[in-house]
């Protein structure tokens, strides 16, 4: 699975957090719910802040590529957007969604 697949899944999960009520989810709670390496959770995160469907932070060590930290403050109007437009998920992440029903490769699903 690529970065952009895991970041559609991640931005799922973070919008039924959101839509429930729920905090944010961290690293900690990501990489125990997915069951994912922290470093695949952390590059998952920098797309989705990086495509500003996420509003947080993320941080590098010096010279260094790889993100050290990222936070997850909200989803961004346009993460919402994204989520609530099939055509625009599936253009952007390449898989297609039923928000009725959402189902994860690591065999969450949720109503």
């Amino acid at each position: 699975m690529g970065i952009q697949k895991d970041a559609g899944e991640i931005l799922l999960f973070i919008y039924e957090k959101k839509i429930s009520g729920n905090e944010m989810p961290n690293v900690g709670e990501l990489t125990k719910t997915t069951s994912w390496d922290k470093i695949r959770i952390l590059n998952a995160l920098q797309y989705l802040q990086g495509k500003g469907l996420i509003e947080g932070r993320v941080m590098k060590s010096i010279g260094s590529t790889k993100p050290q930290f990222v936070g997850i403050n909200d989803l961004s109007p346009l993460g919402i957007d994204t989520i609530e437009n099939e055509k625009e998920f599936t253009k952007t992440f390449n898989f297609t969604i039923n928000l009725g029903v959402i189902s994860y490769s690591w065999g969450a699903s949720e109503k």
